[in-house]
């Protein structure tokens, strides 16, 4: 015999009482789930949903931070990110305050976006390969508000370095781990200590350099509190210098400390011994 379970009366009513109407949220709750569904999404699908959900989308305090990858995982789906991205931009209303981009990024896109973003005050640019090469001093005197930039895997040169120091007077937080950096350890270093004299956080996993350009560093960077060395395997810690950091340092991690809660690493064998400046 089957048996047929019927909702009586109290617990029918009750059912209906648990049903919400997404249009009633207030503003602000709204506003904050639809910041969490993404840049990608909001642009391609929420906005569409309906005219509530739109004019949301459309508020400026929705777009002063904006984090983007290319959710396509492949380079053909550059473009489409490149004008999504735009857009986002566009609809900071130069409000912007922190950018990521991953994967996607050309020196258009960085023109663009120091063009329309002077109150950026955090910038991160992830796997962007030999595409913005030329492009980054021009774009960080455009930042004169910026206070940390992180690279990850995206070709730099010591120009990034003496530009962020001359327009960026308010950096005190530096980022990069790039394999094709990496063997300029001791150069990078140098502009580092020579131009971010103001330097409170910086992190350099992967770094080739050795101890003659950690010694710039400290000679140069007087204020850090946090000095990343993982994996910055040339680096003597038998040597007075390395205990010199921990002793003027809040924070040091050294180069053979776990690489844990790291979101983007570059590890790998040195290639060559690296240039001593």
């Amino acid at each position: 015999m089957k048996l047929k379970f019927v909702l009586n009366s109290k617990q029918q009513w009750e059912l209906k009482q648990q049903t919400r109407n997404w249009l009633e949220l207030p503003y602000d709750v709204m506003a904050n789930i639809l910041y969490r569904v993404g840049v990608c999404d909001i642009l391609l699908n929420a906005q569409k949903v309906c005219t509530t959900w739109r004019n949301i989308c459309k508020d400026t305090a929705m777009w002063r931070v904006i984090n983007m990858y290319n959710v396509f995982y492949h380079k053909n789906g550059r473009p489409l990110m490149q004008k999504m991205c735009k857009h986002a931009v566009n609809r900071s209303q130069g409000q912007l305050v922190d950018i990521t981009i991953e994967d996607f990024a050309n020196p258009q896109l960085l023109r663009y976006i120091s063009d329309r973003a002077s109150q950026l005050r955090r910038l991160e640019f992830v796997y962007c390969y030999g595409e913005t090469y030329e492009s980054w001093a021009g774009s960080l005197r455009k930042f004169p508000l910026l206070e940390e930039l992180s690279i990850y895997l995206t070709d730099i040169s010591t120009g990034v370095i003496v530009a962020a120091g001359r327009f960026c007077p308010m950096l005190t937080t530096l980022k990069i781990n790039d394999e094709m950096v990496a063997p300029c350890g001791n150069v990078i270093a140098v502009a580092i200590g020579k131009n971010l004299p103001k330097l409170k956080h910086l992190e350099l996993i992967g770094s080739f350099m050795t101890n003659t350009g950690l010694q710039a560093i400290l000679d140069g960077c007087r204020h850090l509190e946090l000095l990343d060395l993982r994996q910055c395997v040339y680096i003597d810690p038998e040597e007075d210098l390395v205990k010199k950091c921990l002793e003027k340092i809040k924070c040091v991690k050294l180069p053979y400390d776990s690489l844990e809660g790291c979101r983007y690493v570059f590890v790998d064998e040195p290639i060559a011994d690296p240039a001593i400046v």
